[in-house]
């Protein structure tokens, strides 16, 4: 197990609202499965994962999903096909939607599923409501504002923005992902920054992580937890389209304890 301290975080609202202290990421091994996690925010009781390649495949069925539902203790999984758009499930007693691109969870006991190859994974907790919701923040879903459609959603059901925590998993970065001219121009006329954009020997830079934060803080969400890795660039631990790997799909996860 080693430690990943890349951003080590303070969080200084602990006491007076009661949420756990969260350090840094952790990788892990628990089963098959290969995970960075906030340990602090696990034994809170919300179960999370961003998973590496080292995991078994992301298909989730049969005895492989069998496998990770008994590994996490958890009861049930939600993977649905992902659209790249911002529409986000609200998964509740027996609700089991089969398109979309975030997952709002309340129930204990049930994972939901993203899957990722480059896209960035973002996962927003409450966890002294608690609630959680996982999302998929492609470039599309991050220019409809996918992110901020979650936390609206969660502080609708009760969850408060000044006990939020947000995790940002492994994605392609700004130092490869490189994009045409017409992605810019798209997110300056939806209001976003000239500053998510940089140009390095004639070609211009999307950073992903950097656009979410935005959406984030213009949220009030003041704790941001990023595991800083890059999909493309950090070895061959994550699946990167970019780096070829046209089918092959990495597992993120969030849970609330059950059992």
């Amino acid at each position: 197990m080693d430690k990943y301290a890349r951003k080590p975080v303070n969080y200084s609202m602990t006491d007076r609202h009661g949420a756990p202290a969260v350090t840094g990421f952790v990788r892990e091994k628990k089963g098959d499965w290969e995970y960075y996690h906030l340990p602090e925010l696990t034994a809170g009781g919300i179960i999370h994962g961003f998973f590496t390649r080292k995991s078994p495949s992301s298909a989730l069925l049969g005895r492989e999903g069998e496998a990770f539902l008994d590994a996490f203790s958890l009861n049930e999984v939600v993977v649905m096909h992902q659209e790249h758009g911002h529409e986000i499930q609200v998964i509740g007693n027996g609700d089991r939607p089969a398109c979309g691109d975030g997952i709002l969870l309340y129930k204990r006991g049930i994972a939901g599923v993203i899957k990722t190859a480059d896209c960035l994974c973002v996962i927003l907790v409450d966890p002294c409501f608690p609630m959680a919701a996982i999302v998929h923040a492609g470039w599309r879903g991050t220019l409809q504002r996918i992110t901020s459609r979650a936390v609206d959603m969660m502080t609708e059901r009760g969850a408060a923005k000044q006990r939020m925590i947000a995790l940002m998993g492994p994605s392609i970065r700004s130092c490869c992902y490189v994009v045409g001219g017409e992605v810019r121009e798209a997110y300056l006329g939806e209001g976003f920054p000239e500053s998510i954009f940089s140009e390095k020997n004639g070609s211009l830079y999307l950073d992903l992580g950097k656009a979410n934060a935005l959406l984030l803080t213009d949220e009030g969400i003041e704790t941001v937890h990023d595991t800083g890795l890059c999909t493309c660039c950090t070895g061959d631990d994550f699946a990167s389209y970019r780096k070829g790997a046209r089918n092959a799909r990495q597992v993120n996860f969030v849970a609330i304890r059950g059992r």
